[in-house]
């Protein structure tokens, strides 16, 4: 900012007079002395000043990344909440779903998948349709120190997720509904603002490594085909710094009619597990080894980097590395991980 200061000057003017005479005793000298003004005659010259004062830069602190998205703002300290979503085609649309941070694609018997949904920024207002756990849900959601609403599952299940994990409930404790026009089966939904106060003073660490800008190299990755099974085949097409998701020939669409996005998407390749366990149709109920390392693909703005997962332990979450052992970095956001079974293929251009 600029201030001008204005000076002004008056000028001021004194005349004297004086007279005297000739004589043998002079007489004493008599001097008056008047003070004038300027008149109208004057001319006052106005001299101008400028000062320049330093401008003054304030800088706002947007405060930390969200854990889960790396994004600043308005980074939430609510523990995380993850819910197993169906993905069945009676399932659809989910609600929720594009509140979540994370989400984690898996396919249970028969090539179907379902989806494990942490939310930690916001609670949606209501989630749904729920369904059952998994051998492999307990080892995904073990880093996150979470609270986990899913709908029944085998007992052995359930006392793994303990372990890791707050238990909200296998479906039949109050704050899950059944919702009006959605197949029995499918209609299980949850109003989180039935969840229950905890103590809880934990904080939410951050679990993936994010970066806005993008790694140097990578193949241009504008449309993505992911082919979990013959069932579950996902096209993913980037546009303007995100992934908008298809399947089954159509655009996949939340509880709101809006398409489900991601800022990033990731495949990994993992071995599965045979369980011995089959469903009603005489499927086969896998599991998945999900700790070491495997092949790994990173979609981020519109590239593609190949390279592999690793994960030590199951308290640790999945970091992603490119061909020569460097970090792959997310851009922050939404990050959809496709945890695919050896048989699963991706493709892109």
């Amino acid at each position: 900012m600029t201030v001008k200061i204005r000076a002004f000057a008056m000028l001021i003017a004194l005349l004297a007079a004086g007279c005297g005479g000739a004589g043998a005793s002079p007489d004493p000298i008599t001097v008056v002395t008047e003070a004038r003004v300027p008149d109208s005659s004057t001319t006052t010259t106005l001299a101008a000043t400028t000062t320049t004062v330093p401008a003054t830069t304030t800088t706002v602190d947007p405060g930390p990344p969200a854990p889960l998205t790396g994004l600043t703002g308005d980074v939430s300290e609510q523990q995380v909440l993850i819910v197993k979503l169906s993905n069945a085609r009676k399932g659809r649309p989910q609600a929720g779903i594009n509140e979540a941070d994370l989400v984690m694609e898996v396919l249970v018997e028969g090539g179907v998948g379902r989806w494990l949904a942490a939310f930690q920024t916001t609670y949606p207002e209501t989630v749904g349709p729920i369904r059952s756990l998994r051998e492999v849900d307990p080892k995904l959601v073990a880093p996150f120190d979470a609270r986990v609403l899913s709908s029944g599952g085998q007992w052995s299940i359930r006392q793994d997720l303990n372990r890791v994990a707050v238990d909200e409930g296998d479906g039949r404790i109050p704050g899950y509904r059944r919702e009006l026009g959605r197949d029995y089966l499918y209609s299980l939904m949850y109003d989180t603002a039935n969840l229950p106060e905890l103590d809880w003073d934990g904080t939410v660490a951050p679990l993936l490594d994010f970066d806005i800008s993008p790694p140097a190299g990578g193949e241009e990755a504008g449309d993505v085909e992911v082919r979990m099974s013959t069932l579950n085949r996902v096209v993913w097409a980037y546009d303007h710094g995100r992934y908008f998701r298809s399947q089954d020939g159509a655009e996949s669409v939340d509880a709101d009619d809006v398409q489900i996005s991601a800022g990033s998407v990731v495949v990994v390749w993992v071995k599965t597990i045979n369980t011995g366990r089959v469903d009603s149709a005489g499927s086969a109920v896998p599991d998945y080894e999900v700790t070491g390392t495997g092949a790994a693909v990173v979609f981020r703005d519109g590239r593609a980097f190949e390279g592999e997962w690793e994960r030590e332990t199951q308290d640790d979450f999945f970091a992603f590395r490119d061909v020569d052992g460097n970090p792959i970095p997310l851009p922050p956001g939404r990050t959809w991980i496709h945890i695919t079974p050896l048989t699963g293929t991706v493709a892109w251009d």
